[in-house]
């Protein structure tokens, strides 16, 4: 047995036998509805506030865990049913929006209507009409896309994130997940909304996310999409770098813009700097100079590394195909080092720059990392 093929396997077994088992039980208020946001090593769900973003990242996992077979599909669809009608009932707002977060007892805790936050209420809507088409998932999301249209366009393109205080910002990340959910919907449906937010969001990418001097693509901007710098220096994180080059291949998949060139290059940079070669995990930040501003490594860079090397690894020339299956072969065995936890389902979020990890508790928000990269890895890695 070749050692992707135990990876695969291993996957496979852990997802079924403790990861879901687990999240469909103690990850779900049984009694208030909603997907709890983190689960304690000593087996517990925490009582805290609940973030929309969290409902939606669950109802992705479990369409997935469906389609990999590690989840049972009534199990999964009736979850991600519920999901959606919770989302709907307690985060939904008039002007199209949705909101942050809400207390247990279903008041709101954050009303703010964030970018990052809208793009995954955009994304759990696609779920839930995978799951059940209907006109009224559908009319919701057209809806969320009318409302950010409207309200929150930057005359440059793209869209303004907002904090508590109403303070805006321009950032790359709540973009880059907005493309994601334009995708989402591009794969599902076919009107034109879907394919025009992707536009709009890829043209933007390209033309300022990406710094043309370095071929990297920056965290944080001006309101004219400027870069901004610190010592001439701007901010970029290999995870979202190997995160873009993975959707840019979707996309070029669903619509034939040759993004080739783009993604393999952003993976490469990723690959060359973004890594230690000794340590064999991703940083989490990076200084445009190509030095890490950062030395820790969450979980979910690996994850991204993973899907990203076995997706572009599919179409690289057979003189580069050692690099993409090296880089999904080690970021999967680092990956699973962050499950030594004691509560068999869990992980750890963090490890640091001394190789140690701490923590009492996981977050569910990262399922869907994790599943997503799993589901990558087990279909498309024996192409490598």
């Amino acid at each position: 047995m070749t050692s992707h093929t135990f990876l695969i396997e291993k996957s496979k077994q852990w997802l079924a036998n403790d990861v879901y088992p687990l999240w469909s039980t103690t990850g779900v208020d049984k009694t208030k509805g909603g997907f709890i946001e983190n689960i304690s090593f000593d087996g517990s769900a925490m009582d805290i506030p609940r973030r929309s973003m969290v409902q939606a990242r669950q109802m992705y996992s479990f369409v997935t865990g469906a389609n990999l077979g590690v989840c049972k599909k009534e199990v999964a669809h009736s979850l991600v049913e519920m999901g959606g009608r919770y989302l709907m009932q307690n985060y939904s707002v008039p002007s199209g929006a949705f909101i942050h977060s809400i207390n247990l007892d279903g008041t709101p805790k954050s009303s703010n209507p964030d970018l990052y936050t809208e793009a995954f209420a955009l994304f759990a809507l696609a779920q839930a009409y995978i799951v059940k088409p209907s006109a009224e998932i559908k009319d919701r999301a057209k809806s969320l896309v009318q409302y950010l249209n409207r309200e929150r366009a930057v005359s440059g393109g793209g869209f303004t994130e907002m904090d508590e205080k109403g303070n805006l910002s321009y950032k790359s990340n709540p973009h880059m997940h907005m493309f994601e959910s334009a995708i989402a919907w591009m794969q599902i449906d076919q009107d034109p909304e879907w394919k025009e937010l992707g536009h709009n969001i890829i043209t933007l990418c390209l033309n300022k996310f990406i710094d043309p001097e370095t071929g990297v693509l920056g965290e944080y901007f001006d309101k004219d999409w400027n870069h901004l710098r610190e010592n001439g220096l701007f901010v970029y994180e290999p995870g979202h770098q190997y995160e873009w080059a993975w959707l840019m291949s979707l996309y070029e998949g669903l619509t034939g813009q040759d993004l080739k060139s783009v993604r393999h290059n952003l993976f490469l940079l990723a690959e060359k700097y973004g890594t230690s070669r000794t340590r064999k995990v991703v940083f989490d930040e990076m200084r445009s100079n190509y030095t890490p501003k950062t030395q820790s490594s969450r979980f979910w860079p690996q994850c991204e590394r993973i899907k990203a090397a076995c997706r572009l690894g599919t179409e690289a020339n057979a003189d580069q195909k050692e690099i993409y299956a090296r880089g999904a072969d080690e970021a999967m065995e680092t990956l699973f080092k962050f499950f030594q936890t004691p509560l068999r389902g869990t992980w750890y979020d963090m490890l640091s720059d001394k190789d140690e990890f701490n923590g009492t508790f996981a977050k569910a928000s990262s399922l869907y990392h994790i599943v997503n990269a799993m589901e990558e890895y087990i279909n498309l890695r024996p192409r490598l």
